[in-house]
């Protein structure tokens, strides 16, 4: 394969440059707007990131097509059934095993309540009405795929390139960890969890696939709860006292 070319480390810049606005500007400002009570800013928000995700994701690809790189350096590629079997049975338990929990936290209010903590910073994105529940699914959709194609797929072959497959998995990790600090610093190490489990699946699989499907279906179990968290605490409020 051929070595680095410019636009290998202008993608890698425009991750972070992209991140950095994104915790300092774009978030406060989105928040602000909630608070004021400005229509429709949270699907304006899940768009917003939509966008930025496929046009790394395009620039990307089109890099891919102009230097004639193998998709297979990318986990694109084809791989051999048993380790296909491997992957998707990993990723698959893990949905399973989050579909479970969802059915469990739906059956008891109380438990699902308590759930808020564990979203932190996130709290702000999460769909409140059926509208948003629609832009947030293409969210989730969009960060399955091309969250897994930018990190577990270019920034750790970007890594291995320069030192090696360890630096290219703590590569893939810390930039991963770094796009989620716009929520809270909590994130970066739950969402840095979250990329070991993808990455597993990955490279167990020698394919980005069950990562992608898996990444795309935890995002949106999780909006899912906290679509039905946020209900809850709606009905709570207009049933007490003070409410009425």
């Amino acid at each position: 394969m051929k070595p680095f070319v410019l636009w290998d480390h202008l993608i890698v810049g425009a991750i972070v440059v992209l991140a950095t606005l994104e915790w300092r500007l774009e978030y406060p400002r989105f928040k602000r707007a909630l608070a004021a009570g400005v229509r429709h800013a949270r699907v304006r928000m899940h768009l917003t990131e939509v966008v930025a995700l496929w046009a790394l994701t395009a620039a990307l690809a089109a890099l891919w097509l102009a230097e004639r790189r193998p998709w297979s350096a990318l986990l694109l590629g084809s791989s051999t059934p048993l380790r296909l079997a491997i992957g998707w049975g990993l990723a698959l338990a893990y949905i399973a095993l989050a579909l479970g929990q969802r059915r469990s936290l739906l059956a008891r209010p109380k438990r699902l309540m308590a759930l808020a903590p564990s979203l932190g910073g996130a709290m702000p994105m999460i769909p409140t009405a059926p509208g948003e529940r629609v832009s947030f699914a293409v969210l989730a959709v969009s960060a399955g795929i091309c969250e897994e194609l930018l990190f577990r797929g270019f920034a750790n072959w970007y890594g291995t390139q320069w030192a090696g497959p360890i630096f290219g998995f703590v590569l893939s990790g810390l930039l991963f960890g770094y796009i989620h600090l716009y929520f809270d610093p909590k994130s970066v190490v739950r969402s840095g969890l979250a990329g070991v489990l993808f990455y597993v699946f990955a490279m167990a699989a020698g394919s980005l696939w069950p990562a992608m499907v898996a990444h795309a279906a935890i995002d949106l179990i999780s909006g899912d709860l906290g679509y039905y968290m946020t209900r809850q605490q709606k009905g709570d409020a207009e049933a007490s006292p003070s409410a009425a």
